[in-house]
């Protein structure tokens, strides 16, 4: 696997761009999990899909759609936490549990060597 720097830059770029326009937000009262979680989740999701390249090409292909399909689902769940009144506890579990998913899932797909 290679990583492409300057894609991987700017995906991280954008993930921090769109962090912080959820962070703003009036109605979000847990900021601070929020931007660590969200940074961590978004970042890896649009870094994986943007900035790392395979050799395989099936794998690649994969990889790019299961990232891509992960960070929209992660998108939707921090703006979901970041306009609704949820708690802390829940934001945590639902956005742990489906980062160690997407990780394991990608950990799979990459392995798979086809």
């Amino acid at each position: 696997m290679r990583v492409h720097a300057l894609n991987l830059l700017i995906a991280l770029l954008v993930s921090g761009l769109i962090t912080f326009g959820l962070v703003s937000a009036d109605a979000n009262t847990i900021k601070g999990t929020m931007a660590v979680g969200s940074f961590l989740f978004l970042g890896c999701t649009l870094g994986t899909a943007l900035g790392c390249q395979v050799e395989q090409p099936r794998t690649a292909v994969n990889l790019k759609v299961l990232s891509g399909t992960f960070f929209v689902v992660g998108l939707a769940i921090q703006l979901v936490f970041s306009f609704g009144m949820f708690s802390q506890t829940s934001y945590v579990i639902t956005d742990g549990v489906v980062f160690l998913t997407f990780i394991l899932t990608a950990n799979a797909v990459f392995g798979a060597k086809q």
